[in-house]
């Protein structure tokens, strides 16, 4: 196994430049404001971020994971994780549902590190290391994962795939 790229799911993305233009003639008194204030477009430029972000490196054609025999990338989040310090990986659902209507449940593949800490310093936005700061401890899961709706394919699949280079890449 050398390297292994699994692309963007163009899903998001599409969604994302669907929804938008809607959402700017709605907005549009609100936009023309924005123009001249520009604290006002940074607040409301922080809840699309992250899709914007998704969108340009889809389009940039950047892969959405990266696995090698080092270390496994994941561009959306910008972190790079090595296989020696990882102590498991698993998949998770967010278990998510709404008023009695099950909605598609977003799956996980769950990089457990043995020192987070180590990780969440070499990330280099500011509110991103803050929330994986914050949230290490809170919650039985890690705060290192993949989300299985932004890479394209089958997701049992994708979670062999990195499952498979873990087992062979760990370091006892």
């Amino acid at each position: 196994m050398e390297k292994e790229e699994l692309s963007f799911s163009p899903l998001r993305p599409i969604l994302f430049l669907i929804f938008v233009p809607p959402l700017i003639y709605f907005f549009s008194d609100l936009l023309n404001r924005v123009s001249t204030d520009i604290w006002l477009g940074l607040i409301l430029l922080i809840p699309i971020w992250k899709e914007l972000r998704i969108t340009f490196l889809m389009l940039t054609n950047r892969p959405a994971v990266i696995l090698t025999d080092e270390a496994i990338t994941i561009t959306e989040r910008g972190y790079t994780i090595k296989w020696t310090d990882m102590k498991d990986v698993y998949l998770a659902n967010d278990g998510s549902a709404s008023g009695g209507i099950t909605t598609p449940k977003n799956r996980y593949v769950i990089l457990r590190v043995r020192e987070p800490e180590k990780y969440i310093k070499s990330i280099k936005n500011p509110f991103t290391r803050y929330y994986r700061w914050y949230t290490r401890n809170l919650w039985s899961l890690s705060p290192f994962e993949v989300s299985l709706s932004l890479v394209r394919g089958d997701d049992d699949e994708i979670y062999h795939t990195i499952l498979r280079y873990y087992q062979n890449n760990r370091g006892f």
